[in-house]
């Protein structure tokens, strides 16, 4: 595009004013010519902001970006990353869409073609008040923030497609109205689902190689009388998406990333769309100035020395860090590659210069800025009531009584490492199973005290001791029950060869570097019972004859159907057994699923812990 580009600087350079910067491709390669290592450039990317504002006669479009909002709507704590470093290792207090609101106000104003997008992980909401409501809150405040469309992330998928589709996006109740989900929000209006669209390129149902969304958008942007530019985005998905512990999906597989960029950057482009951007749920690390970058590695990085030459910007999420950078695309030209934080911290600013005749980005025109959502201006009402009435409402749900017990459940164990509550999580995810024809399985394990990694345990639930006066009487709260299960896991059940089964069992005896034995007990489900002999050497200490399932003995030669949480089965904490399992079918989720099960046991009672029998 030598002609609008090539003018306006050779102009200003004859004036002794040069308006953009001219930065040799060298200065972005590696010695390797591999991996850009070109530092980040904040508000000043690759054209100075002057240069990019004295370009009058292109087209201006700016994006505006955030991803892995994960449904923390009020002010975030130190903990979960208020805090994050600018220029200098400045420190900045950031989060809340109260005040993102009003940042996103802002930096619309004066602007005729603004586009606002996630590059996903909207959801699965971490905060209570988000989770426990189905996620819509969060709909809630993107619909009001005017989010335009959103690229599928991993925790997108962590229910199920349908639930991404018919649900969030269309409104449709799931499963029952006012229960679980279709709750009423802040207007008094029952959940209709998302004023956005979500994609996805590379995410494919494993059975026909269909997308489960639309790959690609195209966003119209007005060049001036009466005429109209488009700008397409790509929606890439992480990779793997399909295995991973909360978004295990066994009915879909991934396609390349890199490969669904280029043939559809390439079909666009046949198409007349000359401006492209990726929008990819999956990103990288580049140091911690959050508008800054340096020595950048991770897919996304991968990617960007790979992607397309036609692709004008790549717009990233997934890895919760912050970085804001020029990379050289293949043919050496820079271009924005950028993740704007998690958790409502930033918000990525990118301004594109169209040409009014072709569309084409003028690359050397571009800019990109990652603000932060800072706290230092005032809230908007309308969103920080949509965050405060969701906060209410929350508090409700979670003193909601569910069901009663007659005792006290608890995570202690004995001897043997049985306690009552991995016994009753255990149970749970039998009956979780047994809820489908596809799903029922032969027995259940739970890691009670894996060898590494989280425990789904995670609360009691106590007989008159509880955070409510309604507990005296042994009622479990809502919230109770949601805290003391679950890390938002779906069950699984899996088949797995006699040999297997009876090797998870063994493995609940790790042998250590120092020569001491780890103990990390398994919970079996309640048509389970066994013997172990602790004189006997690790990987010898369960006989397979002493172990039974359903009042039959183990059948080392059978298959078995075994429900696990998928954390489990893929080896998220520690067990390095279940390598070869095949046919899984996804169950519920663990929260969601404990939650039924409890609806439908109103009344629970310990049961003894004999499931686990030391040879005497």
């Amino acid at each position: 595009m030598i002609s609008g580009a090539a003018r306006k600087a050779g102009a200003a350079q004859e004036e002794g004013s040069p308006v953009v910067r001219r930065i040799p491709r060298r200065t972005f390669l590696t010695a390797a010519g591999a991996i850009a290592t070109a530092t980040a450039v904040g508000d000043i990317s690759y054209a100075t902001p002057a240069a990019a504002e004295d370009a009058s006669e292109y087209v201006d479009v700016q994006l505006l970006n955030i991803t892995d909002l994960h449904g923390y709507l009020q002010p975030t704590t130190p903990s979960q990353g208020s805090v994050i470093t600018g220029a200098g290792g400045a420190k900045v207090t950031v989060g809340g869409v109260g005040y993102m609101a009003t940042h996103l106000k802002r930096l619309r104003e004066g602007k005729k073609n603004s586009i606002f997008f996630s590059s996903g992980d909207n959801f699965s909401g971490w905060p209570f008040e988000v989770d426990a409501h189905a996620n819509e809150p969060t709909i809630e405040a993107l619909n009001a923030m005017g989010l335009d469309f959103s690229t599928v992330g991993n925790h997108e998928l962590d229910q199920s497609v349908s639930f991404l589709v018919d649900h969030m996006m269309n409104g449709e109740p799931y499963p029952v109205s006012g229960r679980d989900d279709n709750f009423v929000d802040s207007t008094g209006q029952r959940f209709q689902g998302a004023n956005f669209k979500f994609y996805t390129a590379n995410m494919v149902w494993a059975d026909s190689g269909k997308t489960i969304l639309p790959p690609y958008n195209i966003e119209w942007v007005d060049a001036g009388n009466g005429r109209k530019l488009p700008i397409a985005f790509i929606h890439l998905t992480l990779v793997g998406t399909e295995v991973g512990s909360t978004s295990y999906q066994p009915k879909l597989r991934s396609l390349s990333d890199l490969d669904q960029a280029n043939k559809l950057a390439a079909e666009l482009k046949a198409r007349g769309v000359n401006a492209i951007v990726i929008n990819i749920h999956d990103g990288g690390v580049a140091g911690n100035d959050y508008n800054a970058g340096s020595n950048p590695s991770g897919p996304v990085f991968q990617l960007a020395a790979k992607a397309s030459p036609d692709i004008a910007a790549i717009v990233t999420g997934h890895w919760h860090c912050r970085f804001n950078m020029m990379v050289p695309d293949p043919s050496g030209v820079p271009r924005p590659v950028v993740e704007a934080g998690n958790h409502g911290s930033l918000i990525n600013e990118i301004n594109l210069k169209l040409d009014p005749d072709t569309g084409a980005v003028i690359r050397e025109l571009t800019t990109s800025t990652n603000h932060a959502n800072t706290r230092d201006v005032p809230l908007d009402e309308e969103l920080q009531d949509i965050a405060d009435y969701w906060t209410a409402q929350g508090a409700k749900r979670w003193a909601t009584p569910l069901a009663r017990t007659t005792a006290d459940f608890t995570r202690v164990p004995n001897a043997n490492g049985e306690s009552t509550m991995g016994n009753l999580a255990a149970d749970f995810a039998y009956w979780d199973a047994q809820q489908s024809r596809e799903g029922r399985a032969d027995l259940a394990l739970i890691a009670t005290k894996p060898v590494s990694g989280s425990v789904a345990l995670t609360g009691d639930l106590l007989y008159g001791k509880g955070s409510n006066a309604a507990d005296e009487d042994g009622t479990i709260l809502f919230g109770e029950a949601w805290g003391a299960f679950g890390y938002g896991n779906p069950v699984l059940t899996v088949t797995m060869p006699g040999t297997m089964v009876h090797a998870a069992l063994e493995a609940q005896w790790v042998e250590q570097a120092d020569g001491t034995v780890k103990f990390a007990p398994f919970a079996v489900s309640r048509n389970v019972f066994y013997s172990f002999d602790t004189s006997k050497p690790v990987g010898e200490r369960v006989d397979p004859a002493g172990v039974h399932i359903s009042g039959q003995p183990l059948d080392l030669h059978r298959a078995y159907r075994v429900a696990a949480l998928a954390y489990t089965l893929i080896g998220g904490d520690g067990y390095k057994v279940f390598q070869g399992y095949t046919d899984p079918v996804r169950n519920d989720r663990d929260h969601e699923g404990f939650i039924a099960y409890l609806r439908a046991h109103r009344t629970i009672t310990p049961a003894p812990l004999n499931r686990a029998r030391p040879v005497r």
